[in-house]
């Protein structure tokens, strides 16, 4: 089961996540279309900076893990 809840200091998503008893924390920083870092959506393995491949959109913001 996956539960989202926003920090209200940064307006960033801790998602928490039950996998086989173990829960997993993880923090997802929001993005709009405009601000999206460089190397997002681009994987390309033969250079030394590793694109983004993980994301989700959840209202009207673009999440990428940190």
């Amino acid at each position: 089961m996956r539960i989202l809840k926003t920090v209200r200091e940064d307006s960033s998503i801790i998602m928490t996540e039950e996998i086989g008893g173990v829960t997993f924390y993880t923090k997802w920083r929001p993005y709009t279309v405009g601000e999206l870092p460089k190397n997002f959506g681009c994987i390309e393995y033969e250079t030394e900076v590793e694109g983004i491949n993980e994301w989700f959109n959840y209202k009207g913001y673009t999440y990428v893990r940190e």
